[in-house]
């Protein structure tokens, strides 16, 4: 989805070279959201040469690049995008999320440099925005996650989830059961899952919520039987069968009705936000890992590859199983 339009800038060129430049910015972002990411970031890097105050082919630049695993370079382009578009909230979001994917990796004292960039872009994507829920949920992670002395803070972190609430309830539901989880009060997480799940049954949020939660427990037996009364109340549902196929895939359990379920899920068109095919066929390579079958694993890591080369736990399979 286009974040801000560049039909103004196409409207002022004068010139068709920089009619051109647009054209090709905006197939840059056509296969950025196909998730054919080395072709938008060649395309991009493209625009980007020929027209470096191009904010928006810079801005798709960097998530392309964050995509790809590259967050230190995603960063440079995103502060680029942001120095011709400082009121862009998005670009202050997506930026504040390549620093955050650097301190995921990074030792304390590189994370005690990073956390203060984190969290001033997360704030400044609110302050540009106060109805950005997803801005919201990155700055509440972040007053969880990071420590008292590098900004976190959870009584911050609520006011976040009352105002995330107070904008969509049922992802207000979810902020305030993942900070119940963070502070191991898992009855008060899934009772909260629980109200979400009755006042929109069927959203799959809720389920997701509360499945992760078991299978962070490894009780396995509990996640499936969310799963299963979903699947019951909304027995066409194709995100609730890719749930039931995750989870046959990380047990190891009903590896029959889970291949099924995600081979139904192939020839599904997933909508925003669902999962692509691509982790369709990773779940699948797991199951056939897990029976012993590598031939099948591999065949079907390969294939989640050649629809997004990004995917780590894909790269990783084939290594496992090669």
């Amino acid at each position: 989805m286009r974040l801000w339009a560049c039909a103004g800038i196409l409207l002022a060129a004068l010139d068709s070279g920089a009619l051109a430049a647009g054209l090709n910015t905006d197939e840059g972002i056509r296969l950025f959201e196909a998730r054919r990411l080395p072709e938008a970031r060649a395309t991009l890097e493209a625009v980007a040469r020929e027209d470096p105050r191009d904010a928006l082919a810079l801005y798709y630049l960097g998530r392309t690049l964050l995509a790809q695993n590259e967050p230190e370079r995603a960063a440079a382009w995103l502060e680029k995008a942001i120095a011709l578009e400082p009121g862009n909230g998005p670009a202050h979001q997506w930026l504040g999320r390549a620093w955050g994917q650097q301190a995921r990796d990074a030792n304390v004292f590189k994370q005690a440099s990073l956390a203060p960039k984190i969290r001033r872009e997360f704030e400044r994507a609110v302050q540009l925005d106060a109805e950005n829920v997803d801005a919201r949920l990155d700055l509440m992670e972040f007053y969880i996650q990071a420590p008292g002395l590098m900004g976190g803070s959870l009584e911050k972190a609520r006011v976040e989830a009352a105002e995330i609430g107070r904008r969509d309830r049922l992802r207000g539901s979810g902020a305030s059961g993942r900070i119940a989880e963070y502070e191991k009060r898992f009855d008060a997480a899934l009772a909260e899952y629980g109200r979400a799940a009755r006042e929109f049954p069927e959203r799959i949020e809720p389920v997701v919520w509360t499945e992760n939660l078991w299978i962070g427990k490894k009780d396995y037996g509990r996640a499936f039987g969310a799963v299963d009364a979903f699947l019951e109340r909304n027995p066409a549902s194709m995100p609730g069968c890719y749930q039931l196929g995750r989870l046959a895939a990380l047990s190891g359990e009903r590896g029959g009705p889970g291949v099924e379920c995600l081979k139904r899920y192939l020839v599904y068109e997933p909508k925003p936000g669902e999962p692509g095919r691509a982790w369709a066929h990773v779940r699948l390579g797991q199951i056939q890992e897990k029976r012993g079958d590598r031939a099948a694993a591999r065949r079907e890591y390969e294939e989640a590859l050649s629809l997004d080369a990004s995917l780590k736990e894909a790269r990783e399979g084939v290594k496992r199983v090669s």
